[in-house]
């Protein structure tokens, strides 16, 4: 629910995204296609590697982080999104 939240920030429409796709094996919480980043909630170790393998950036989020502290995490994405 936080992070469905956090990605409908205004400061975010300006980026297309997509919520739960699949790459490989995985469904993704979140992918900005465009950018190459994906958004997950606590990744694990071999998650991350297959997605990095597959060229992609991610930007992994504590859980507890985003119910603490979601402005700091809303810059850390728009910082990922502008590269």
């Amino acid at each position: 629910q936080a992070l469905a939240e956090l990605l409908a920030a205004r400061e975010l429409r300006e980026f297309p995204l997509t919520r739960q796709c699949e790459i490989g094996p995985f469904v993704v919480e979140c992918l900005f296609a465009e950018q190459a980043l994906i958004v997950e909630l606590a990744p694990t170790d071999a998650r991350l590697k297959f997605l990095t393998d597959m060229g992609y950036r991610v930007l992994a989020i504590d859980p507890r982080e985003l119910t603490r502290h979601p402005r700091r995490v809303l810059r850390r994405l728009r910082t990922a999104l502008n590269g």
